[in-house]
């Protein structure tokens, strides 16, 4: 997983990475990312994930992705519910060679996930999201994590990743880093309650669902 970008127009209240609007000058530059692109295919790296921050955020992310394809390995993506996540952003992913797209959704109430994310909107945003992955044949992922606010919520969260059609739940426990410092952790007793909440819905479960 390559975080391309720290620029970020959304402020969750979890990220590790204190993203921001603006990209870092710092950043790898394009001929810097296919360098490393082809050091991770050297290595025997099946599976490459463009992550950031908002990934949509570098104008050659579609570039980046052709060229992860060329030299052979699975790429994925993870682009923020912005209003740089567009149907044609979604259809050029596609286009590019992206094996599958993952859009984060935490809580199964738009409320409550806009709250958690930092921006009115992102939730119907990542709704439609989905439905142009649907519409273009692209494999679908919903990434979920999990802290003491949103724990009570896990299971209508299996049920609403069902509904959109996702072939992989990925489900974070929460991290405290970056901003996520200031959030409530999990105790473990906690956390043991919740693998049997996930066992549950993995067993009846269309989808692959990994912690």
């Amino acid at each position: 997983i390559w975080e391309t970008t720290q620029a970020c127009d959304l402020a969750c209240a979890h990220c590790r990475a204190w993203a921001q609007p603006l990209r870092h000058p710092d950043e790898l530059s394009t001929a810097e990312g296919f360098r490393l692109l082809a050091q991770a295919a050297e290595m025997g790296t099946p599976v490459f994930i463009l992550s950031g921050g908002d990934p949509a955020k570098r104008p050659d992310l579609f570039d980046l992705v052709r060229e992860g394809k060329r030299l052979g390995l699975r790429m994925g993506a993870i682009p923020a519910a912005t209003s740089a996540l567009t149907r044609t952003l979604v259809c050029g992913l596609k286009e590019a060679g992206l094996d599958q797209i993952a859009l984060s959704v935490d809580y199964p109430r738009a409320d409550l996930h806009d709250t958690f994310r930092g921006v009115t909107g992102a939730f119907a945003k990542t709704l439609e999201a989905a439905s142009w992955a649907r519409q273009f044949g692209l494999p679908l992922q919903i990434n979920t994590t999990v802290s003491a606010s949103s724990a009570p919520y896990l299971g209508e969260m299996g049920q609403l990743v069902e509904r959109l059609g996702a072939v992989f739940w990925e489900v974070f426990f929460l991290v405290p880093v970056g901003r996520g410092a200031s959030l409530e952790s999990l105790e473990a007793r906690r956390c043991e309650e919740l693998f049997a909440v996930l066992y549950a819905i993995q067993k009846q479960a269309r989808f692959i669902l990994k912690v």
